[in-house]
């Protein structure tokens, strides 16, 4: 038994998150279940990027002159 036999939804999320991946979606050659979802996706992430997410930064207080 392959090491990919038994990967579950919840590995894929998870990997998806951790190489920063913009969609996780599960497919098979075998049955060509999924497969152009996956293609569509691709093709979607290289024509409409993702934003990146902004980093909310401390918000100082003003600087007062007096």
């Amino acid at each position: 038994m392959n090491q990919l036999d038994n990967f579950h939804l919840e590995q894929g999320e998870e990997l998806k998150k951790m190489i920063g991946a913009a969609v996780y979606i599960e497919c098979s050659s075998k049955t060509q279940q999924n497969v152009k979802a996956v293609f569509d996706a691709a093709i979607k992430v290289v024509l409409q990027p993702p934003r990146p997410k902004k980093k909310r930064q401390k918000r100082r207080p003003p600087c007062v002159f007096l």
